[in-house]
């Protein structure tokens, strides 16, 4: 009965979502086999590509892998069964040459991979593959900063996920005299996103958010505060973003 309910659930989006091209499905744990051919549909850029489907469990990570000796391979995804809608991309890694790979966590449903070429008009054979899920059991550790002092930190898939699929750190604040503090996120990794709220548990609405202040893709936050506890989410801005940071906390005068 699982088997046939999921079998439903595939081909009603299927129906839905393959409008724009054709589409397939992967399990997870499966590898394809594929050739791209002048054919295939194409991209605005003239590259060839083919949409696969993958039913996923809540709280697992997966890998996806895309890997040819013919061509330059482009790997994009994204939640759902809409081809056009991906928000994780890769071109050539990490450290794989010309063939691609991409992780990224779910909260179950569908989702969706687009196999790609990364330039106009390339054809020939290539593999496709989905791992197995892999539980995921995020930490529920408050870090301590203090005012002063910067942290070092490593965003993964072990870290607590925001409803977006962003990872992020949970850091502690004390402040004991009221005043302006500077808060920073630096990475070279990814996209840096913070978000400053009142109490210890980094959660309820924020007072204070930010993406790019702090200049590039730094996040910094400015704020006067009084005396008492909050807590900083040290955040990447994408979904599935994995990477080291540095985070400061700074007096204002």
């Amino acid at each position: 009965m699982r088997t046939l309910l999921m079998t439903t659930v595939l081909a009603s989006a299927l129906a839905v979502a393959g409008a724009a091209s054709a589409q397939s499905t992967i399990r997870p744990g499966q590898t394809i086999q594929g050739n791209f051919s002048a054919k295939d549909a194409r991209m605005g850029d003239g590259s060839h590509y083919r949409c696969y489907v993958v039913q996923t469990n809540p709280d697992e990570a997966y890998t996806v892998t895309l890997s040819s000796s013919d061509f330059d391979t482009y790997l994009s995804a994204g939640a759902g069964a809409d081809c056009d809608d991906t928000s994780i991309t890769n071109d050539d890694g990490p450290d794989m040459g010309t063939n691609s790979q991409l992780r990224f966590a779910s909260s179950g449903g569908l989702w969706i991979i687009k196999a790609n070429t990364l330039s106009e008009g390339e054809t020939g054979r290539y593999e496709l593959r989905v791992s197995a899920g892999e539980r995921i059991r995020p930490t529920t550790q408050v870090l301590p900063v203090s005012v002063g002092e910067s942290r070092s930190g490593r965003l993964e898939f072990s870290d607590r996920r925001a409803d977006d699929g962003s990872f992020y750190d949970c850091y502690a604040l004390t402040i004991a005299r009221a005043g302006s503090v500077a808060i920073r996120l630096d990475s070279g990794d990814f996209d840096a996103y913070l978000g400053l709220y009142e109490g210890p548990q980094c959660d309820g609405d924020s007072i204070a958010s930010d993406d790019d202040s702090g200049g590039g893709t730094s996040a910094q936050i400015v704020q006067d505060l009084r005396p008492g506890t909050y807590s900083v989410r040290a955040n990447t801005l994408g979904s599935s973003e994995e990477g080291d940071y540095t985070l400061s906390v700074t007096s204002r005068r």
